[in-house]
């Protein structure tokens, strides 16, 4: 990828401690390896967070609900609820399907995240839920080491940091340590841009197919390569490594739907079978919804429960998406846009509205970055900002670990 140096982010007004740091300790940018220690240290300080949260929860909170499904006796296991019992289940029966798109079914989980665990549970001997959490934490380190190094080529040390606090201690990320898809699907995101920076454009495809395997934001990569090949086409040839790169960064969905159509002969199951997890509301009915911006008379301003601040979550991401327009690369800048617009137009049509934007856009980096640089201009607010994002993490992770819905 071309850094577009029209549209980076400025930090020259942002006073910078690292000008500090290097006449204090002038061999300090001889360890290059010392900002990705302090990346990994502010990560583990939000992990800490989480645990306290499962500490506190346990001790003080009841469980949400009498019936609830649990993955094994471990205080740590209180992370394995919600999506993660359907991930349980592929790990342990495999994909299940009757048929029947109106009755809850596993069949609309993508498969990257439960075959890697069931890989390592296969070969470590693991129980199902230690082998999801530990796919998922590990994954999780790695996607927080890649975004540091992404961004930091980009803009330096500073607000690579920023970026990483900002993102660790949000309150979607207790996701980050849970039996969910989103480090996995972070560190093949992030991997996917570092990768495509070096213009490795079918490497880039590959990671973007894997992505579309882990979850359904992989296939925003695609317009974001094929953008990036259309910039650079006199550099490298266009239509020569067009439909290669197209056909393997959509190949996790079409093996997926392969896999679907020979052993239960539908291979739309997996979208198909969203209308039972959204109220009998079939796609075209959310679509259409997105389209006359009726999620929009449905938002929640006035709830401050967790579900009900992802609709503030939204107004912010899309103040973001406008501010970092002339700041971000054109690429990084078509990835915020597609990843708010597909939750946008396929899911928040339906009753549950925007009530999960939060963990959708987690994977939204680019918004992080443009956060950062806005708060490292007032480094105050940037404090308060970063105190309040890790008191509602702890909360996050209080009320996830007692199968409370956060979004």
């Amino acid at each position: 990828m071309v850094f577009d140096t029209s549209r980076a982010i400025d930090l020259r007004p942002v006073p910078s401690d690292s000008m500090d740091m290097e006449m204090q300790c002038p061999n300090w940018k001889s360890h290059s390896w010392l900002p990705y220690c302090w990346a990994i240290l502010i990560f583990s300080c939000s992990r800490v967070v989480v645990a306290l949260g499962l500490v506190f929860s346990q001790k003080y909170l009841a469980i949400g609900r009498a019936d609830v499904w649990s993955a094994g006796p471990i205080w740590y296991h209180q992370l394995l609820q919600w999506d993660s019992e359907w991930y349980f289940k592929i790990v342990t029966e495999g994909y299940r399907y009757n048929g029947d798109p109106t009755i809850q079914q596993n069949i609309v989980f993508y498969p990257l995240y439960p075959m890697l665990a069931r890989g390592l549970t296969t070969i470590s001997g693991l129980t199902p839920a230690d082998a999801l959490l530990l796919v998922s934490n590990v994954a999780g380190l790695f996607a927080i080491v890649v975004l540091f190094k992404l961004v930091r080529e980009e803009s330096g040390d500073q607000l690579a940091l920023a970026t990483i606090a900002l993102f660790s201690f949000f309150p979607a990320s207790v996701l980050l340590s849970a039996g969910y898809t989103e480090s996995l699907a972070l560190l093949l995101i992030v991997s996917f841009f570092l990768v495509l920076k070096r213009k490795h454009y079918l490497s880039a495809a590959l990671l973007a197919g894997l992505a579309l395997t882990d979850r359904s934001t992989g296939i925003v990569l695609l317009p974001v390569l094929l953008w990036e090949m259309w910039r650079n086409r006199n550099e490298k040839p266009f239509l020569v490594a067009l439909l290669p790169c197209i056909l393997l960064a959509t190949s996790g969905i079409w093996l997926f739907m392969i896999y679907l159509w020979s052993s239960f002969g539908a291979p739309f199951a997996f979208s198909d079978g969203q209308t039972a997890f959204h109220q009998g509301t079939t796609l075209a009915t959310r679509l259409i919804a997105a389209l006359k911006f009726e999620p929009f008379t449905r938002m929640m301003l006035n709830d401050w429960n967790p579900w009900g601040q992802a609709s503030w979550f939204t107004l912010l991401f899309l103040v973001l998406i406008v501010v970092g327009w002339s700041r971000l690369p054109s690429t990084w800048t078509v990835f915020a846009m597609g990843v708010l617009l597909l939750p946008y137009l396929t899911l928040s049509g339906g009753p549950a509205g925007f009530v999960s934007m939060s963990r959708f856009n987690l994977l939204s980096f680019p918004l992080f970055v443009v956060l950062a640089d806005l708060g490292l201009r007032a480094k105050w607010l940037f404090a308060g900002v970063i105190g309040l994002f890790g008191a509602s993490l702890l909360m996050n992770a209080a009320l996830f670990a007692r199968r409370i819905w956060i979004g």
